[in-house]
């Protein structure tokens, strides 16, 4: 860590230009309620904690002291944010919505005035059906998951469009 900033106000830690606002996981109920922010540089080995009240002028830091709790709940905020949102994920509606996009970018295959030859269409046919059969497919291979379709869209589960 080169600088750090807190505010504690908007739930802010700031870790190397890393933002984390607002911190939500972590509590941050350690840092007094009389300050504003504080501010660490490792480079300069000097720092300052900024009050909310105003008979408080700033206090000089020579060392981070207590401070550095800040970065370890930086570290945990982003690990628990990114816990939160790939627990919200609905992983089969991202397979169901690229394959929807996938089809929509194929519908010109389709259609009566498409230059393709009879043949060419019919493999477009068969690409797209598979397509529409992926939710069955994911579902009838203990082998695979939706969230890894939905993780890795070179995955060979994924139908190859022709060529």
């Amino acid at each position: 860590m080169t600088k750090l900033t807190i505010i504690r106000e908007d739930k802010t830690i700031v870790v190397d230009g890393d933002v984390v606002t607002p911190c939500t996981h972590v509590d941050l109920s350690w840092i007094p309620t009389d300050v504003h922010a504080v501010q660490w540089d490792d480079e300069k080995g000097k720092g300052h904690v900024e009050y909310n009240v105003e008979e408080k002028f700033p206090q000089m830091l020579d060392e981070i002291g207590i401070w550095q709790q800040a970065v370890t709940d930086h570290a945990n905020e982003k690990t628990l944010a990114a816990a939160a949102l790939e627990a919200a994920r609905n992983h089969l509606q991202e397979v169901k919505d690229r394959r929807n996009w996938l089809l929509a970018i194929s519908d010109w295959t389709q259609g009566n005035d498409s230059p393709l030859t009879s043949s060419k269409k019919i493999e477009w046919q068969t690409y797209r059906q598979e397509l529409r059969d992926l939710p069955e497919t994911i579902a009838n291979d203990a082998n695979l998951t939706a969230k890894l379709l939905a993780d890795n869209h070179s995955h060979s589960a994924w139908p190859t469009p022709p060529t």
